[in-house]
């Protein structure tokens, strides 16, 4: 069972590696987001100049707007970023920026180059 689960988290990644239109780099950041008058607390998977994946069990759809927050090494304040869910599976979501700053945006940016 643990080998047919391995074989389906890969296969999604391949269906939606195409997709992307920037690399996205592994990681594990803590995030907190909400989403229609709820906030949650998850986990940052991936992520990329123009979005993330978000790893959680919360009900959350394709079409919904979110606000994010999360913090990084090296820079003082969180990060705050509003995004769209672009896709949803069993193990998270995916998120695409939505009305980023061209400053977020860098940082950002950087922080991916750096990862």
């Amino acid at each position: 069972q643990e080998h047919q689960v391995k074989l389906l988290k890969y296969a999604e990644e391949l269906l939606i590696e195409d997709k992307r239109s920037s690399v996205r780099k592994a990681c594990e950041i803590p995030i907190n987001f909400a989403s229609q008058n709820q906030i949650f607390t998850d986990q940052i998977k991936d992520i990329s100049k123009s979005g993330l994946f978000i790893e959680t069990t919360n009900p959350l759809f394709v079409g919904e707007r979110v606000i994010m927050s999360f913090n990084m090494n090296g820079y003082d304040r969180p990060f705050k970023i509003r995004g769209e869910i672009v896709h949803a599976n069993r193990l998270g979501v995916g998120v695409e920026y939505r009305e980023i700053s061209p400053y977020i945006a860098d940082m950002i940016g950087a922080l991916v180059d750096r990862i």
